[in-house]
């Protein structure tokens, strides 16, 4: 079986090119992450796919299948969307079984409660939704999607409307959920912490297009381009000189400058000392911003605020980036 193929994919509203010429393919039992910011094409490419936007040019195709003339019921895919779109007057036992109308009742009820069990629900069967924190409405959401054993899933912005802590907590939970069924799935985000938790490689999508698909650890330490790495957070680059005179002890050939994130640089005792142009407050650290020997700013993902003008760093990790 060699799963979904997508062949130079483009969608268009009118004037304007939502996906441009988009291309991978996605063997059975991988978690691909499109991520991107609001309006990069990710959400109106997975629409494409499942088959809720028109397609310009180009195919979409499972085990070599042109899916252009085939409904979108009839694709087989289950779908899990960001509010979960659960039948408010059904159960959570009837949710979940909506797809299987095809099984004996026997049958459907221990599929419910399979599931259930699944993704950590177990007793809930006889609540409606009204009844459900924002992170279990997406858990039964999740459940309905794998169900009826679809070929593959698609999930678009599935915890975006959730708490930040929440949100990391049901990502796990996820990514263990969709490894333990070896369910195929495309998850949508734009956030690169969830996308790296859930996904097996992750393409980076901007204007429309795919800019680089990778595994996490090589996305996040080899960039493309200086846009993928902004994106990645990665927003002041550094030569190897500089590099080398913050305490980095890593080699760039040439060509190439070293991106420098919040999690770049670590306070040190020993390190060298720069100035503190700045402090802020996140939800588990502090955020300081300083001044590099070359004069670019950059900022230090530390656990308490500096009580000093001065802070001492060491360069302990970067992204190796084309010029």
């Amino acid at each position: 079986m060699s799963g979904l193929a997508v062949d130079g994919v483009t969608v268009r509203y009118g004037d304007k090119v939502a996906v441009d010429q988009a291309t991978f393919t996605l063997e059975p039992g991988h978690v691909l992450a499109l991520l991107g910011a609001s309006g990069s094409g990710k959400s109106s490419l997975l629409r494409a796919i499942v088959g809720f936007e028109p397609i310009a040019s180009g195919r979409v195709c499972w085990d070599g299948q042109d899916l252009s003339t085939v409904k979108v019921h009839k694709r087989r895919f289950g779908l899990v969307f960001q509010d979960g779109q659960l039948f408010p007057t059904m159960t959570v036992a009837k949710n979940i079984a909506y797809g299987l109308g095809a099984l004996d009742r026997l049958t459907r009820r221990r599929r419910v409660q399979e599931l259930l069990e699944l993704v950590g629900l177990p007793g809930y069967g006889d609540r409606k939704p009204d009844q459900l924190s924002g992170g279990e409405a997406q858990r039964v959401a999740l459940a309905r999607a794998l169900a009826p054993n679809p070929r593959a899933i698609f999930l678009d912005e599935p915890l975006s409307a959730l708490d930040t802590g929440l949100r990391r907590r049901l990502a796990d939970d996820l990514s263990r959920i969709l490894r333990e069924t070896g369910t195929t799935a495309v998850y949508v985000s734009h956030d690169q912490e969830e996308a790296f938790a859930v996904a097996d490689s992750v393409a980076v999508m901007a204007d429309g297009r795919i800019l680089q698909r990778e595994v996490p650890d090589e996305l996040w330490n080899r960039p493309t381009n200086k846009q993928v790495a902004a994106f990645l957070g990665f927003r002041t680059f550094i030569t190897q000189a500089t590099a080398a005179a913050l305490g980095w002890d890593g080699r760039l050939e040439a060509g190439y400058v070293l991106g420098i994130g919040p999690r770049s640089l670590d306070l040190d005792e020993r390190g060298v000392e720069v100035p503190v142009l700045g402090q802020s407050m996140t939800v588990d650290h502090y955020v300081i911003e300083v001044r590099l020997p070359d004069g670019q700013q950059a900022t230090v993902a530390a656990p308490k605020k500096a009580d000093a003008d001065h802070v001492r760093v060491t360069l302990t990790s970067g992204a190796v980036t084309p010029a």
